[in-house]
């Protein structure tokens, strides 16, 4: 018995320690990937788009039309009947069940969280037309040129499961009268987060961001 509580132990502390050595290698990951910088930031360019964080999320806000592209013709204005404008369009792109099941902070379950966190998952794009925003400390203006911008929405686009070459709407599922969910390619992970994916957004575009950007600070910190 005692032998077994020995054996048992020693796989406690071996596990621990590998658990310890993952976050180690996960935090000098995310903090190497966000401090060093990929692309440039420009003064001026054709387009322009916005990108903007919550503090835990980033999305990316880009013209509704343009004549590279419309993006009315790809998720159409009928999946939002309450609308009041459709100057611009901001999506974002996460774990599935996150996004569905916490609407608000307050409802965020512990299981949910783990379950983004540790487990490969289903993901959704969240998208949401309205006036173009005002810059802030959390939302950015970023100027781009033609090509880069439309190397950017080829991501943004791919990004979106389509049926028929249709968006594949979550029927009912968004927070408010303005927003919805669409099903997304790819799951999510600990090294695939949302951050990430406006990262690999930004990298497909040269705008200045982090490396390997996990967090929402290794993409705004860049863009100041």
């Amino acid at each position: 018995m005692k032998k077994l509580a020995k054996i048992s132990i020693q796989k406690i502390g071996l596990f621990f320690e590998a658990f310890v050595a993952f976050l180690f290698f996960y935090a000098t990951i995310a903090m190497y990937g966000a401090v060093i910088p990929t692309g440039e930031l420009k003064q001026n360019g054709d387009l322009y788009i916005y990108v903007q964080s919550n503090g835990i999320h980033t999305d990316v806000c880009l013209p509704a039309i343009t004549k590279e592209f419309n993006w009315l013709d790809f998720v159409p204005k009928e999946d939002f009947l309450n609308n009041q404008s459709f100057d611009f369009i901001t999506i974002g792109w996460g774990d599935k069940g996150f996004f569905l099941d916490t609407p608000t902070w307050a409802e965020l379950k512990v299981s949910t969280a783990l379950n983004a966190a540790f487990l490969p998952s289903t993901t959704a794009m969240h998208v949401k037309y309205s006036r173009e925003p005002l810059v802030s400390e959390t939302r950015k203006k970023v100027f781009l040129d033609q090509k880069d911008y439309l190397k950017m929405v080829k991501y943004i686009r791919n990004s979106f499961k389509t049926k028929r070459n249709l968006v594949e709407l979550i029927s009912g599922r968004g927070y408010s009268v303005d927003d919805n969910f669409y099903e997304a390619n790819e799951t999510y992970h600990l090294f695939r987060t949302c951050n990430r994916w406006t990262n690999r957004v930004l990298k497909e575009a040269n705008i200045k961001t982090g490396v390997f950007a996990l967090f929402p600070n290794g993409i705004i910190s860049h863009l100041k």
